[in-house]
């Protein structure tokens, strides 16, 4: 029987170019008018054409778990007779003609081989039978790494094609916001979940369960359905929802931005940046408003990292040049760098501020792709209840015990090199273990590895030259009050016997404790525990 809404064939198979997709989008959309004025559009030709996109396998009558469960809340109940059926478009990077894949799924021998698809299967996009939000469910694989770029939350994704089991990998879920049922804070929202019920095993709900989740911060004014937008406490009620708890910050400043973003990327949790996005096309620049975006991954572009304050403190997440976004105006994985530019923002009281921005690929008013800039404002951090110590607390304990070893440095002879990079970022025993296995040798590997450890840890490697001197383990999962420090793993026994030369004498805890207690708890360790032998 022929389902409603059907074509008269299961598939089609074209050629991929940007115009054949724009036809696609508009055809499966009943839409012209603002297709063509979209940004995935121009995102996604460079895109597919950096991944090497080639053919497009058109799924009809496909059922889409998400957008189904929007339709059953608010489409079917419309009196315009929206469709529940969307169309899957696959993508690989191969050529594949109608001809050839249907002897593929007759089994015959001269169609394309179903390996090669399997091995050149790019991805798929969800085309929803909207007027405008036409992208749903969007699952391609990342940019090649190139050495810089890094995807840490990046999962697996599975598809089956007609039969054909197919897999998408290292990627993370993205769709555009849908304003009836959603808004562009529940699309990242969703995103970010798509990560975290991975790794904290969590149910990922359809964007109108988070929207609904949020409702109980809803003012008691507006409606739940259609839906404009959620604010940092709508936000965070949903990430409640899930089970998994908020964490704020602020990150008007790029330092505190990049290195947090950093360290909670490397424990695989993606989150929610809020920015303020302005016209830079107009003098100064006016308010366009304020935006989520997803966080999904990092380039370390620059080669060497910066010195921070009048410390000199180094870290690893300075090299950053860019943040990987899923932003739904935009596209998955889009681009956000920081390239030293500063906009002079015009706020609607008439205040006119001189701040450090971002640049993005939103149009201004002139309509020129990358006149509009982000402003960032906040990190909305979905935390598992037992990670209690916050990334900043750990940061400011290794900077004392840096900027300490700096102090010692300028008055006497040490092995320790000038400038040493602190590679801070939350991570689990397991990887740590696999790590100690695969690495490590000597009298700690089996001390290490069959020492029970807390199931989160923050990790403080010191290095230089790319490789680590030393690993500051730090008990995520502590009161903030403690003194977290588990263990220390020694790397360079002529250091090694500096450091617990240096740190034999109580006094020197004493002192650095009045700094900070987790400086304190590192020189405590030394004391208390023999040298690397």
């Amino acid at each position: 029987m022929t389902l409603p809404d059907s074509p008269t064939v299961p598939f089609e198979v074209v050629p991929y170019s940007k115009a054949k997709l724009e036809q696609l989008l508009v055809t499966f959309s009943d839409s012209s008018s603002s297709i063509a004025r979209k940004l995935h559009l121009d995102y996604f030709e460079g895109y597919f054409g950096q991944i090497g996109a080639q053919a497009i396998i058109i799924e009809h009558d496909y059922v889409d778990r998400d957008f189904l469960e929007d339709h059953a809340a608010y489409y079917v109940r419309c009196f315009q007779p929206y469709k529940r059926y969307c169309r899957r478009l696959h993508f690989f990077r191969c050529e594949v003609t109608q001809e050839s894949f249907s002897k593929a799924l007759n089994g015959d021998t001269d169609g394309v081989p179903i390996d090669t698809l399997q091995e050149k299967y790019l991805g798929f996009v969800v085309v929803k039978p909207l007027p405008t939000t036409v992208v749903g469910r969007t699952c391609l694989t990342t940019y090649e790494s190139a050495g810089r770029r890094y995807f840490p939350i990046a999962r697996d994704y599975d598809a089956n094609l007609f039969g054909i089991s197919l897999k998408i990998r290292n990627t993370l879920a993205f769709q555009e916001q849908d304003s009836v049922v959603a808004a562009c804070a529940t699309s990242a929202l969703w995103s970010v979940f798509h990560g975290t019920g991975k790794l904290f095993q969590h149910p990922i709900p359809p964007p109108v369960a988070i929207t609904k989740a949020a409702a109980d911060r809803l003012p008691a004014s507006t409606r739940l359905l259609p839906n404009h937008g959620l604010n940092p406490e709508m936000m965070a009620h949903a990430i409640r929802s899930v089970g998994l708890e908020p964490f704020l910050l602020g990150v008007s400043d790029h330092y505190v931005l990049k290195s947090s973003a950093y360290a909670y990327l490397r424990g695989r949790i993606p989150m929610i940046l809020g920015i303020n996005l302005f016209d830079t096309s107009t003098n100064p620049a006016s308010v366009m408003g304020r935006h989520a975006v997803a966080v999904t991954g990092y380039s370390l572009g620059h080669a060497s990292s910066q010195p921070y304050g009048a410390t000199g403190f180094r870290l690893t997440a300075s090299r950053i040049d860019k943040l990987y976004v899923h932003d739904d105006q935009v596209g998955p994985f889009a681009r956000m760098e920081f390239d030293g530019t500063d906009v002079s923002c015009k706020f609607p009281n008439g205040t006119i501020v001189s701040q450090s921005s971002i640049s993005t690929s939103w149009r201004g008013s002139d309509g020129a792709i990358g006149s509009g800039r982000a402003i960032s404002e906040i990190l909305l951090i979905p935390l598992y209840h037992k990670i209690r110590v916050p990334f900043q607390e750990i940061h400011d304990g290794v900077l004392h015990f840096d900027s300490f070893l700096s102090r010692i440095g300028r008055v006497q002879t040490t092995p320790i090199p000038d400038e040493l990079e602190w590679d801070i970022y939350l991570t689990t025993v397991t990887d740590l273990k696999e790590e100690v296995i695969k690495d490590l040798s000597g009298d700690q590997r089996p001390q290490l590895l069959t020492r029970s450890f807390p199931k989160f840890l923050w990790r403080a490697s010191a290095i230089v030259g790319g490789k680590p001197l030393l690993d500051l383990m730090f008990d995520a999962t502590d009161i903030e009050q403690g003194r977290c420090l588990v263990t220390v793993i020694e790397r360079n026994i002529e250091i090694s016997e500096f450091m617990h030369e240096i740190f034999a004498d109580e006094a020197v805890e004493m002192i650095m404790g009045q700094k900070h207690r987790f400086s304190a708890s590192i020189a405590g360790w030394f004391r208390r525990n023999p040298s690397l032998k």
